[in-house]
């Protein structure tokens, strides 16, 4: 069974970025915390902080996360592990946390490595089906949000983006959402999901928040304009196949979910592209088209009319 790298970089993280790339000293004090002996093989396994490493011990790969308690962080980081420990209770291939500990400088979690390979390596594999490995995602994320999220993970609105009007309740708004669900993100082997990695972003709320920031990260994050046009093309399949997979709120998603969506994705990038403002002009227009659509939307219900969904 091949093995994919299941720590690539998240698109936008909420977790502040300090790198924990291993070095000699901290690979000692680490293992050592976590009572694994000091000859274990370990290696930075992807993402942009290096805080996920891959340890070897006694021939099985594991995952090993590794973060620098800051305030707010320690926070985060129990959270993603009580996420994964709450999806995985509910029958989903999540990363089983087999030890956790604390030194003086880190908070460690060792959790296994799941087989298979992320969607997008499936396609570089030659999987037949971009719509297909869509379809999975789509049918694990709506698997995902019938999970009740834990007490550890805070709520998905925040300061950073005013929550949606007219969401229904129906007890839906306490839902585990991923946040950051795209095809680097969901494992694949054969024909069924083998793993949802990646908890960084973890909250609660209602269903559609996490759809909607899906499909944000399909069609607006700035990221796809490093793809080719081919790439461009079975992207837009596997988005096609999410969200006949998910159901039909994929297919009608509210506007002013968009433009929450938007104005996450905006928040969460505006540090990263500091230094090339322009660069995120195209979501910036993306997200105002979506707020006028919910404004206009919301004007016609109070007098009648229908509004015209055109802005995405």
């Amino acid at each position: 069974m091949t093995q994919s790298t299941q720590a690539t970089e998240p698109k936008e993280s909420t977790e502040p970025k300090e790198s924990t790339e291993p070095t000699e000293s901290m690979v000692t004090e680490v293992l050592a915390a976590l009572d694994l002996p000091a000859g274990a093989t370990v290696e930075p396994a992807g993402g942009a902080t290096g805080e996920t490493w891959k340890v070897w011990h006694d021939g099985t790969p594991y995952a090993l996360r590794c973060v620098v308690p800051r305030p707010g962080v320690s926070g985060r980081f129990a959270a993603q592990l009580a996420a994964m420990r709450a999806a995985g209770s509910a029958g989903l291939p999540v990363p089983r946390v087999v030890r956790q500990a604390r030194t003086p400088r880190f908070e460690v979690a060792v959790i296994s490595w799941l087989p298979g390979l992320t969607v997008a390596d499936a396609l570089r594999s030659g999987h037949r089906s971009a719509y297909r490995l869509g379809e999975l995602m789509g049918a694990a994320q709506r698997a995902l949000h019938r999970v009740p999220a834990p007490a550890e993970v805070a709520d998905a609105v925040d300061d950073g983006a005013a929550a949606p009007a007219g969401l229904d309740g129906a007890g839906r708004s306490g839902a585990l959402l991923h946040l950051d669900w795209h095809p680097l993100n969901v494992l694949v082997d054969g024909d069924e999901v083998s793993g949802i990695v990646d908890w960084v972003n973890a909250r609660r709320g209602h269903p559609l928040l996490d759809v909607a920031r899906t499909y944000a990260l399909f069609t607006v994050d700035p990221a796809l304009g490093a793809l080719s046009p081919a790439e461009r093309d079975l992207l837009a399949e596997i988005a096609a196949g999410w969200a006949a997979g998910y159901g039909p709120e994929a297919a009608s998603i509210p506007a002013d979910c968009l433009r929450w969506a938007g104005q996450m994705m905006l928040a969460d990038l505006a540090g990263r592209y500091a230094g090339d403002p322009d660069a995120l002009e195209p979501l910036r227009r993306w997200t105002s088209g979506w707020a006028d659509q919910a404004g206009a939307e919301a004007a016609a219900a109070t007098s009648g009319r229908p509004g015209d969904r055109s802005a995405g």
